[in-house]
């Protein structure tokens, strides 16, 4: 089998990302001591946090989100646009997103919010965020730069899991963090490269789905870990995903389903051992009615912790190894992202807004 094979891991940027993976956990951590000396002064009264990212950086404030659901007394939004969501008072903290600190959506979020008086703080690794906050006295977290911004993810995470448990609108300790990490370092070994497809759930999920279309099913604190499995898929494997939730799936999803597809698309489902009753019988359901009436390949990624964030963890490191493997057996490139570099700088709107911010706050364009 080609996943089990040395050979298949010899190619230079397959060994990168693998690299990058292996100390993926560890970033969680370097994260929290990043923003260990940020204390951001924000006001008491806060009623909503709103994260500000698109791309790797957006998917910070969704996990975090799902991380923080039972641990939290006020909403945690998710914005993902050039322009500040226009319902917002100064109730709201936001936080802003750029591990490359020159993504134009954000960077045009960030300065809109700030204008409009928004208590705000940042996480960047440099760029033009880091410049315009220093300008502007925004508070900033600098993470590790040199990182694939998708493989940043935990270095953002952990900054941001930190300054809002320092500020107490997050429980969370560092002893809860470092514990489910213990965990879900657990679970990557499960899936690491020695061990063989029969007993590796990353592998034989990625040989099911590598030349199909996949279709990502979770379901209540998993479904920010099915999105990073799809933005993964599309960026490492270069391959088409979407990512669906229950229990939406069983009111629309379920209906477009027939046997003409079965040959090109996939479903993976992101699984809990602690699932509700309901949610248990729904997905067995649906995993037999697509599997046994309509021949399509169905694999299962279950997380086996006993708590949220361990199951988080866990199933998020274990996806992202399905991507790795989808690459392999697809013989992509799991580090050039040419497509996104090219649009976005095809889009000259981007380039000019990135222009005009550099000239307002007069710092060097990067």
């Amino acid at each position: 089998m080609k996943l089990d094979t040395p050979e298949s891991y010899e190619r230079p940027e397959v060994r990168e990302l693998l690299a990058q993976l292996r100390t993926e956990l560890d970033g969680f951590l370097e994260g929290m001591m990043s923003a260990k000396n940020v204390s951001p002064k924000i006001p008491h009264d806060i009623n909503s946090i709103v994260f500000l990212g698109v791309g790797g950086s957006g998917i910070v404030g969704d996990l975090l989100s799902d991380i923080t659901a039972k641990r939290r007394d006020l909403p945690i939004l998710c914005h993902k646009d050039y322009f500040r969501p226009p319902y917002l008072t100064r109730d709201a903290l936001i936080v802003a997103v750029s591990y490359s600190g020159n993504t134009t959506e954000t960077l045009s979020a960030m300065v809109e919010a700030y204008d409009a008086g928004l208590p705000t703080f940042a996480i960047t690794s440099g760029g033009l965020m880091k410049e315009i906050c220093k300008k502007l006295g925004i508070p900033v977290v600098e993470v590790r730069a040199g990182l694939l911004p998708r493989m940043a993810v935990p270095h953002m995470l952990g900054a941001a899991v930190s300054v809002l448990a320092s500020a107490e609108f997050v429980r969370i300790t560092t002893d809860e963090f470092k514990s489910a990490i213990e965990e879900a370092k657990r679970a990557q070994e499960s899936v690491e490269v020695h061990k063989p497809l029969e007993s590796n759930v990353a592998k034989y999920t990625a040989n099911c789905i590598y030349n199909k279309i996949a279709f990502i099913y979770s379901h209540g604190y998993l479904s920010s870990v099915g999105y990073r499995l799809k933005c993964q898929l599309n960026e490492n494997a270069k391959m088409l995903a979407v990512n669906q939730g229950l229990p939406e799936v069983l009111h629309n999803d379920i209906e477009g389903w027939n046997p003409a597809v079965a040959n090109c698309l996939a479903v993976v489902m992101l699984r809990y051992k602690s699932e509700h009753m309901v949610i248990r019988e729904a997905l067995d359901r649906m995993e037999t009615i697509l599997k046994d009436r309509l021949g399509v390949a169905v694999s299962k990624i279950v997380s086996e912790g006993d708590s949220d964030i361990t199951n988080i963890l866990s199933a998020m490191v274990i996806c992202d190894y399905v991507s790795l493997y989808a690459a392999i057996m697809r013989g992509a490139d799991p580090i050039r992202v040419d497509r996104i570099r090219s649009m976005r700088e095809g889009i000259m709107s981007n380039v000019r807004l990135l222009e005009q911010m550099a000239r307002r706050f007069k710092v060097e364009s990067k």
